[in-house]
């Protein structure tokens, strides 16, 4: 079988002091880029990102290279990350897979709400005898680094720990095997809970970054209507 995704670019450096407690929210965090070093407020850890509150956010640009230095109570962390979105007052830069277990708030492998298309196949055989029995359409309603939600409108024969080939319209095709580990009724069919069993490194890729763009886009959608109520509370 092969493995479900490359090992991490990212340079972790080192750990120069580390206790039970990680890092947490609200730590003070250096951000280090050629020729410029400014200093924030780490304030929000999920998945694969991570947002420092910055007055100078405006000197930093969209895939610049970055150093952080976090300063938690669980002890001073370095590492190298990349800037992928800039939002008024703040940073969003990805947390790399090698420093998301320091984290002592945070949600791993958060599922994402989407609506996307795709399909489903069952399996009959095994080995090199495997071969397509069934499919169907579906839509998928949530996704992460290692599983799927999806509803099918019809009936489908689909059990509990059956294995499936699901293929996925993420703005470009995905295909995987993956195993059902959840089945009930929902509102416009049956939704299923599925973990990836096989995923070609290439693959895992695109997914995971589809996932990043879809988690800065929900949490700066997030982020502006929880600004708006404030406003108007």
């Amino acid at each position: 079988m092969r493995a479900a995704a490359k090992k991490t670019q990212f340079d972790f450096r080192a750990e120069k002091y580390k206790s039970p407690s990680g890092i947490l929210l609200n730590s003070r965090t250096v951000v280090e880029k050629k020729d410029f070093v400014s200093t924030g407020i780490l304030s929000y850890a999920e998945g694969d990102i991570i947002e420092i509150e910055i007055t100078d956010f405006t000197k930093f640009q969209l895939g610049d290279q970055v150093k952080l230095t976090v300063y938690s109570p669980g002890g001073v962390y370095v590492f190298d990350s990349t800037l992928v979105a800039r939002h008024d007052g703040s940073l969003i830069v990805i947390n790399p897979p090698s420093m998301q277990k320091h984290f002592a708030e945070k949600r791993e492998h958060p599922r994402i709400q989407v609506l996307q298309d795709g399909r489903v196949r069952t399996l009959a055989g095994g080995g090199n005898n495997e071969e397509h029995v069934a499919e169907t359409a579906l839509v998928i309603n949530n996704i992460s680094l290692s599983g799927v939600g999806f509803t099918i409108k019809e009936e489908f024969p689909l059990i509990k720990t059956m294995h499936v080939e699901l293929e996925m319209d993420l703005g470009t095709p995905i295909s995987c095997t993956a195993e059902i580990m959840r089945k009930e009724p929902g509102e416009n069919g049956v939704y299923y809970g599925a973990r990836y069993v096989e995923l070609l490194d290439q693959k895992a890729n695109s997914l995971r970054a589809f996932v990043l763009k879809k988690q800065v886009e929900n949490y700066f959608t997030r982020k502006k209507d929880e600004d708006f109520k404030r406003k108007f509370k």
